[in-house]
């Protein structure tokens, strides 16, 4: 009785793991070859995986309430970004739709990302279960599964950003009074 448990178990388990790792990949295959966009990247391997490497997920804030122009002075850099971000705003039709589709295109990577972690703690959790092989699993596979769930979580932050974003450039755009086809 209990093995037959066991067994329904584990493979409801296999089936609910929802998208697998290779049908990820054919979705993303597909979403690069219908991107129209000519932008080249290089990967190495310093680049992969670091947050050094990702594009800005946030514009700084315009002001900040209750700040002098002196405290802003004594703090460096932050005067010089906030008057970058504000020559660097879009202002005519190729440059919103620009920016959309770079704050589209950087939350279908997070979000694709994010993808990929919860495959790949789904696939530690299975091991946990299921591995014979491993002497000790616990002590070696829940260090593992902790490290991957602080991905998980730094994932679908990153996610919510890009998000957030695509809506701060909505509205934005609405500010501007730019027609709305122009985040398209």
């Amino acid at each position: 009785m209990k093995t037959a448990l066991l067994i329904l178990v584990l493979n409801s388990m296999v089936y609910a793991q929802g998208v697998s790792l290779g049908d990820a990949a054919r979705q993303e295959r597909a979403r690069q070859k219908a991107s129209t966009g000519n932008i080249k990247v290089t990967v190495t391997n310093e680049t992969l995986g670091t947050a050094a490497a990702l594009p800005p997920a946030e514009e700084p804030d315009k002001a900040e309430p209750g700040k002098t122009d002196a405290e802003s002075a004594k703090t460096p850099g932050k005067g010089e970004a906030k008057a970058d971000a504000k020559s660097e705003a879009p202002s005519d039709e190729t440059s919103w739709r620009e920016a959309f589709k770079q704050a589209r295109d950087n939350a279908k990577r997070a979000e694709d990302r994010a993808q990929v972690v919860q495959l790949e703690l789904n696939k530690l959790n299975m091991d946990l279960l299921t591995r014979s092989d491993i002497y000790n699993r616990e002590g070696q596979l829940n260090p593992l599964i902790d490290a991957k769930n602080k991905e998980l979580a730094a994932s679908e932050k990153a996610l919510e950003d890009a998000r957030q974003k695509v809506t701060q450039l909505e509205d934005e755009l609405r500010r501007s009074g730019a027609p709305i086809g122009w985040s398209r």
